[in-house]
Formats: structure tokens, C-alpha cells, sequence
């Protein structure tokens, strides 16, 4: 059988435990009091309870180990469970003494609850209290038909958190406030007088050197550069078109004979010929001189061996036989037997031609792409794009030069390398430059030395960066002191400042920029006043 537990809380009264057990919905009812027990010390309210759980056909049990709250269940025949584990049992307890059959419960002897050290006669009135409200409630009907309990409202208590919350974030929006207004006049004001000056172009037009290795410096035009560079490695197949005499040239057996007195030497090295074709003898040959025959009467020629290479290779220098004419001191040679081996073979090779052509044929396939990428990386310098150069490392090829080959694969390292000039560098040439051209001329100035549209025409390659002419055109006219704008504007407002300032020699029209927006008045402090030159550089 399901059992519904009820856990009573401290505040709970006897009507709304009585309430909760008739609102369970389970037979069974465990009631768990709180560790003070509250309405329960009371026998009076006990009875109550039992006689309510009864009315309402529930059994009724008391979860507890109070020995006080025992011996009263007991006396109200309400049974008792150490646990909700524990089956629900009448505990034995001493008969209680009993006056005029009523039960008289000496509250300021338990102790347990509110009720520790109170009187009898308090305990008897609360409890005759709580029977009556208890007596109605018993029997009260049930159900959706059953009065509602009137609400009892409770006295409201100030919310001192919500409270202080509200202090702080009220003070801290004085705090804010106050901060704000601080800053809007004491530190935000600002102005920027923005004067159109009458400027004169003035044009640079000079040779110069551009180099990672040199210091910019007028007297010697040179620029220091700074370079950009990409690294790939790549390979392309390329074919070969060299060709080479790869055949084998044709040899024979000679026999040299000498008719005069005196011996013939033969070197090495001479070209003999036979039926128009050229052979070479291959090494060094002493023919001796004639001398008188053993067996007969007669001049017997002196004779000797040797061997010849045709000349060239090929096929046609076979089957020689006959007589070679050229042999030295009038001596005769003929072959002993038909020369041979000559053979005719022309085949394709790699040419040093060919893996340059190669390297070439790399560079230009994506060269305008990479040239734009390195130009893109000068953010704050000018490149010279005439400067742009392809640089190999490692190169190596499937097949060397001089090789029989047909088809070739080429594997290099290639650096691209741009050069540009930084604008600090630019700038300090430029004012060296302007600075020369003016002089003493106290009363001009430069308001701008043209750096940001400088030009680098008839650029070429040199050694780390570039020989190039340097464009420019610097603006300038008449000389007009910062320092001074800044105090005869301090304080005023525009009208004044456009009065005054426009008074100025050279100066075409003034503006004045406010901010914040509210601000009316150039700021007393100077360092809170910018002043802004505006050039026409369109001439």
C-alpha cells in the first residue's frame, strides 16, 4: 500500500496539519515533525489529529525518535516509526496520571518546542485554544465544498537589500554623471584649425642610386632600399634539342714500307687517306730503310706494322682496303685487311640552352601575379617594379647536360626579390633636398615635400635595388609659425579666429573644427589646439 509523507514545518498550526492530512490522497499517512516540535507537544492537538484522520478513513502514524512526542502519540493511539524505512508500531510507555478522568500534560517538564518553560496554566489556555480552532476544522466538510481558510496578511517587512542596491547604483549614476561632466569641460574640448595656405609647386627631379647596402644621404643620391621577396620551389618538363654524333668510328691494319736507304718515322697523329676517305694513325711508326735481299740479288723495301681510326664516325669508313697516300719521306702504306666497327648514330642530348630556356619558362608563368603580391606588402614604402628580378638556387635536372635524352625534368629553388624605398627615407631626402633648394629664405616654408605621390621613372636593375630618377613635387609658401596660430586663436570663438587669422599673410581662407559638439570656444590650453594646413595640390 503507497504511503503520502508529510513533513511539518515549525510554523505550521494544528488546522494545517489537520488540513494536509484530509488534502493526502494516499490511505497511508507518515507525518515528520521538525526537530522542535511545535503544536505537537500538545496531547489536546494530537487527539485532534488522530480523531481527524479517523473521520476521513486514514491510518495515521508519527515519525519520530522524541520520547516525549512518543509518550504522547501513544496516549492519542497514534502509532510511532523511528524511520520512514520502519514499520509503524504502538509504543509502550508509563500510564500517564490522570485527574478527573482528563489528561493534565505538565508542558514546563517536556523538553521539546516553544512551549519549554512555560506554566500550566499558559499551556492549558493555548491548548484550549487550538482545540477549539482544531474541533471546527474536524468538522468542517471536505472536498472542493469545504470553506476556504481566510488569508491572514502578513505585516511587511522593509526589503533593506533591495534598498541598499538602489543606494548604489544611484550614487554610482552621481559618481558617472558627475565624472561626465568633468571631462566635457575641463578635458574633452578640442578645436582644429584647418587653414588654406597659398602654396607654390616646387618639382624634385633627381638621379639616384636605390640600394639595401646604402644610407640615404643627398650628397651621395642614394636611398636606402628595403626588399620583399617569395621563395618556390618548382620543376617543369621541357624537351631536349640538342643532337650528338653518338656512332663509332671504323679501324684497320696497315703495313708501311720504306724503299730508300735512310728509315721513315711515321707520328703519331697523321692523316693518311684512301679512296677520299681520312684516317689517323694511331701511334708512332719507324719504318726501317731498304737493304740488299738475302736470297737474291735485289733492293728488298724495310717494313713495319701499324694501325689507323677513320677520322670521324660512321659507317662509311668500313671495308677501306688498298693503298693510303700521305705517309711522310716517301714512304708507302696499304691496309692488310678492309677496315671495320664504323658506325653512324646521331641521337638528341640536353643543351646548357635547353635548361635555361627552362628556368625562363617558370619565371613568366606567374610572374605578374607574385610581382603584385610583393608590391602589396609595401604598406608604408614605394615599390620600384622595375627593380623586380627572378633569382635561381639548386638547380638540377633529371638528365645532365651533354646527356642523351628527350624528355627532361628541371627542379630549382626561384626567389622573386622587389625593391621600394620606406617614407622616412623618402622624407628625409626630400627635406634635405628642400631644404638646400630654399636656403636662407626665412620666409617660405615647405607644407609638404611631395613624398606621399613620389615617383620612380627610367628605373633599371643594379646590384641590391635599383638606378631610377626620383619625381616629386613639394609645395611650398609663405612661412606661417604654428605657435602663433595656436595664440591668437586660444579663447575664441570662430568668427574671431577667421577675423584674425585670415589677416595673416599667405593665408587664403580658415576653418575651425569643433569637438565635442557642444564646444563653441577654442580651448585655453594650447596643447588642446591642433593646427591643420590645407593644400591644394593639384598644380
Amino acid at each position: 500500500m503507497n504511503k503520502d509523507v508529510i513533513y511539518i514545518d515549525v510554523e505550521d498550526d494544528i488546522t494545517a496539519i489537520i488540513g494536509k492530512v484530509k488534502a493526502s490522497k494516499e490511505k497511508v499517512v507518515a507525518l515528520v515533525p521538525p526537530k522542535r516540535i511545535g503544536v505537537l507537544q500538545s496531547a489536546v492537538n494530537l487527539r485532534l489529529l488522530a480523531r481527524a484522520a479517523k473521520q476521513t478513513d486514514k491510518h495515521l502514524a508519527l515519525v519520530t525518535n522524541n520520547h516525549a512526542l512518543i509518550a504522547l502519540a501513544t496516549s492519542a493511539s497514534i502509532p510511532v516509526a523511528k524511520n520512514l524505512q520502519t514499520k509503524p508500531e504502538m509504543a509502550e510507555v508509563p500510564a500517564l496520571e490522570v485527574d478527573d478522568g482528563e489528561d493534565i500534560i505538565e508542558g514546563a517538564t517536556l523538553p521539546v518546542g516553544e512551549h519549554a518553560g512555560q506554566s500550566p496554566d499558559e499551556q492549558d489556555a493555548k491548548d484550549a485554544k487550538g482545540a477549539a480552532m482544531a474541533a471546527a476544522l474536524a468538522e468542517a466538510p471536505t472536498g472542493n465544498d469545504a470553506p476556504k481558510k481566510p488569508k491572514v496578511k502578513s505585516p511587511k517587512v522593509p526589503n533593506f537589500n533591495k534598498f541598499r542596491k538602489k543606494l548604489i547604483l544611484i550614487v554610482a549614476g552621481a559618481v558617472l554623471l558627475l565624472g561626465f561632466l568633468v571631462w566635457a569641460i575641463f578635458f574633452a574640448p578640442r578645436a582644429t584649425v584647418v587653414i588654406k595656405a597659398r602654396t607654390t609647386p616646387t618639382s624634385v627631379n633627381e638621379q639616384v642610386t636605390v640600394s639595401t647596402g646604402a644610407t640615404t644621404s643627398l650628397d651621395k643620391n642614394t636611398l636606402k632600399a628595403i626588399s620583399k621577396e617569395k621563395t618556390d620551389e618548382k620543376s617543369v618538363e621541357f624537351q631536349a634539342t640538342g643532337k650528338k654524333d653518338a656512332g663509332k668510328k671504323a679501324t684497320g691494319a696497315v703495313q708501311f714500307s720504306n724503299r730508300r736507304g735512310a728509315s721513315v718515322s711515321v707520328p703519331a697523329g697523321t692523316s693518311l687517306t684512301a679512296s677520299g676517305l681520312e684516317f689517323v694513325v694511331d701511334s708512332a711508326v719507324t719504318i726501317p730503310g731498304a737493304t740488299v735481299c738475302p736470297d737474291r740479288p735485289a733492293i728488298c723495301p724495310g717494313t713495319a706494322e701499324g694501325s689507323v681510326t677513320a677520322a670521324e664516325n660512321g659507317s662509311k669508313y668500313n671495308a677501306a682496303t688498298g693503298n693510303l697516300s700521305g705517309v711522310p719521306g716517301g714512304a708507302a702504306a696499304s691496309f692488310t685487311d678492309a677496315t671495320s666497327g664504323g658506325v653512324s648514330k646521331m641521337v638528341t642530348i640536353v643543351t646548357a640552352g635547353d635548361v635555361q630556356k627552362a628556368k625562363e619558362s617558370l619565371a613568366e608563368s606567374d610572374t605578374d601575379a607574385i610581382r603584385s603580391e610583393l608590391k602589396d606588402q609595401f604598406s608604408s614604402a614605394v615599390a620600384i617594379e622595375e627593380s623586380f628580378r627572378v633569382e635561381y638556387k639548386g638547380t638540377d635536372t633529371s638528365v645532365a647536360v651533354g646527356e642523351e635524352a628527350e624528355k627532361v625534368t628541371l627542379t630549382t629553388e626561384v626567389v622573386y626579390r622587389l625593391y621600394g624605398v620606406e617614407a622616412k627615407e623618402l622624407d628625409a631626402y626630400l627635406d634635405a633636398y628642400l631644404a638646400k633648394e630654399l636656403g636662407k629664405a626665412d620666409d617660405q616654408r615647405v607644407y609638404t615635400n611631395g613624398s606621399n605621390k613620389v615617383v620612380f621613372q627610367e628605373a633599371r636593375r643594379a646590384n641590391n635595388g635599383a638606378r631610377a630618377t626620383l619625381i616629386a613635387t613639394a609645395q611650398v609658401g609663405p612661412k606661417i609659425d604654428d605657435d602663433e596660430v595656436k595664440t591668437q586663436a586660444k579663447g575664441k570663438r570662430f568668427g574671431e579666429i577667421q577675423q584674425s587669422l585670415e589677416a595673416i599673410q599667405g593665408v587664403d581662407s580658415v576653418d575651425v573644427q569643433f569637438f565635442p559638439f557642444w564646444v563653441s570656444t577654442v580651448p585655453n590650453d594650447e596643447g588642446r589646439i591642433t593646427i591643420k594646413f590645407d593644400i591644394d595640390e593639384s598644380n
